[in-house]
């Protein structure tokens, strides 16, 4: 094959997976090792030429990992897993591995240790009668129902939350929140919950930044504030207050244990979508930018 000439046809993802395990093995990452255990990945090279190589593609690896190891991803553990996933990728497909990115495994875990199978169990030992008083079938669907919602508002709230920290970080570094102009009310908020938090212990800590102690509609708050930071990203003001604010009473309604219909579904899923195909372009042609500079 003449050089630069490539096949861009994806490898196993599953062999790749494994590969990458077993090159973090013996290199010692153990941090990362952690993290990916119990997961896979995909490749999803995209249409836009990567300008490391001629005629490579701008490729995003997307890891699935189990929830509760999603609070040990960071921005050090993002660069260095880029870089080895770059490594290993094989070099004739003409994948450039550009960044990495991680979502909730969706996947079963054991059935013993789930709420949903504690809650079946229960319903099982007690008198029918008292069952269908107090817990009826289209309560305990309805309740079905509402966790694929509340798993997709987990995903919206958070990816704006790394969003915001992502921006603000580039531009003043850790020490970020500190530069964001933030009103009262939201410093409030903030105090508020901390101390909350210190009385209930048992609870676990919301993360490591502040930027998890906002409500949804703080984070428009933020951007609205602080819009010569963001604006570069979003088409105006309007258009993404306006996704957040209704991404925002989706997930109030959520939040109180109301069910949602089919309309707010389509609400959280056609402006999330909006959101992360804007966010999309305007990273790539910053990176792109940066590279051509």
């Amino acid at each position: 094959m003449p050089k630069d000439e490539f096949t861009y046809q994806k490898p196993d993802e599953r062999a790749y997976f494994n590969t990458l395990v077993k090159y973090l093995e013996r290199k010692g990452e153990k941090d990362i090792l952690q993290l990916l255990v119990g997961g896979h990945c995909t490749i999803d090279p995209s249409s836009t030429f990567s300008h490391v190589r001629w005629n490579g593609l701008w490729t995003t690896v997307y890891f699935y990992v189990p929830l509760e190891k999603l609070d040990i991803v960071n921005d050090e553990i993002k660069k260095k897993l880029t870089g080895l996933c770059d490594l290993i990728m094989p070099a004739e497909v003409g994948f450039d591995v550009m960044s990495v990115q991680f979502s909730p495994l969706l996947s079963e875990t054991d059935a013993e240790e789930t709420l949903l199978k504690d809650l079946e169990n229960i319903t099982q030992t007690m008198s029918g009668q008292i069952i269908s008083q107090i817990l009826p079938d289209d309560i305990r669907e309805k309740g079905k129902d509402m966790m694929e919602a509340y798993f997709y508002l987990y995903c919206v709230e958070n990816s704006l939350r790394l969003f915001v920290e992502k921006v603000a970080k580039e531009k003043w570094g850790d020490q970020y929140f500190t530069h964001l102009q933030l009103n009262k009310d939201i410093l409030r908020g903030i105090s508020y919950r901390k101390q909350q938090e210190m009385k209930n212990k048992w609870l676990r800590l919301r993360g490591d930044s502040d930027i998890f102690y906002l409500d949804f509609k703080d984070l428009g708050t933020v951007i609205q504030n602080n819009w010569g930071l963001f604006s570069p990203y979003f088409p105006n003001q309007s258009w993404i207050l306006s996704k957040i604010n209704e991404l925002a009473d989706c997930r109030n309604l959520v939040a109180h244990n109301s069910f949602i219909q089919s309309h707010e579904k389509d609400v959280i899923r056609v402006n999330y979508n909006s959101i992360l195909k804007q966010l999309q372009f305007s990273l790539r042609s910053e990176a792109k930018g940066s590279k051509l500079s």
